[in-house]
């Protein structure tokens, strides 16, 4: 009795190679692609690479990049979400460290974390700080989105602080989110200069370098930012 096309397909899903099923395989493959497209955009930049050399790069043939990914333009946003995303984590787990460390040694934290990882990998910081901007429209709101939930996690830092100043001071007008952007927005300028510098300083320096403005901040706000 022959197969429906339904069955042949539910069959071929579940078939197996050497032990790993065909989505783990797949799976695989995708990541593949995921780290030459970081390598590939983030040296040659995004309008230079093609589908072809992207395969080359993850060892695979062009049937298994459309298998995950419809163009390259659709990679480079898996690549983009990949760097954000695992940066994203990094710092959350910083945030639920908190309550063994003061605000002032979590901030200086964070700041390690981010510029590490650009150190470690500055094809992620070109891909994030200068090629998402050079694609198309569509990324570049997925790169204000992304930044804005940057700013949101350092807004719950800053936001007992401002309020804490607001009771002493009612007269003093401060927004938590115009000040947590610009915080960002400082910390990424500084990132980007650094990154177009091959990063060459280290990163304790750049830290400490960032971390006078964030004291600054702190200092406007309640004299200081309290340690414990």
């Amino acid at each position: 009795m022959s197969l429906t096309k339904t069955e042949t397909a539910v069959k071929a899903e579940g078939r197996r190679y050497r032990g790993v099923s065909n989505e783990v395989r797949t799976a695989e493959r995708r990541m593949k692609l995921i780290e030459a497209g970081i390598k590939i955009f983030g040296s040659s930049g995004y309008h230079a690479a093609t589908v072809k050399g992207l395969c080359q790069e993850a060892g695979l043939t062009e049937r298994y990049f459309y298998e995950s990914f419809p163009n390259a333009e659709a990679l480079f946003t898996a690549c983009y979400l990949h760097i954000t995303d695992t940066l994203r984590g990094r710092l959350q787990q910083v945030l639920l460290g908190m309550g063994d460390e003061g605000l002032e040694e979590a901030t200086t934290t964070g700041l390690t974390v981010f510029f590490t990882q650009f150190k470690e990998q500055p094809e992620a910081a070109r891909i994030l700080l200068v090629e998402v901007l050079t694609v198309n429209r569509h990324l570049e709101e997925l790169s204000l989105r992304t930044l804005y939930s940057f700013v949101e996690m350092l807004e719950a830092l800053a936001k007992p602080l401002i309020e804490q100043r607001a009771k002493g001071d009612p007269d003093v007008h401060l927004d938590s989110t115009l000040l947590a952007s610009g915080l960002v927005g400082s910390v990424l300028y500084m990132a980007a200069r650094w990154a177009l510098e091959g990063c060459r300083q280290p990163v304790e320096h750049v830290v400490e370098n960032a971390m006078l403005i964030f004291r600054g901040v702190g200092f406007s706000l309640v004299g200081g930012m309290p340690r414990g």
